[in-house]
């Protein structure tokens, strides 16, 4: 697997893994509010959209790069 598709996968497998640590039962729902209103997380909103859309568009310039690379390699296969 190449460098680029480490990447995505790794982003993607991190997202998950942080939807279902926020969907365990084991901290109390007062402790997640105390989290959540924490200096860091309003911190982390005030740049939450600038973050996402980066995000995005690395994500996207992976896909691309993935799209292109087929085109651009020599064809390792040739029928007989």
């Amino acid at each position: 697997m190449s460098l680029q598709w480490t990447v995505v996968a790794m982003f993607m497998y991190t997202e998950v893994f942080l939807v279902l640590l926020l969907c365990l039962p084991f901290m109390s729902p007062t402790r997640w509010q105390r989290i959540f209103k924490s200096c860091l997380v309003g911190l982390a909103l005030a740049y939450d959209n600038t973050a996402f859309v980066v995000l995005i568009v690395i994500l996207v310039l992976l896909l691309l790069g993935g799209a292109l690379h087929p085109q651009t390699s020599p064809r390792s296969y040739r029928p007989p």
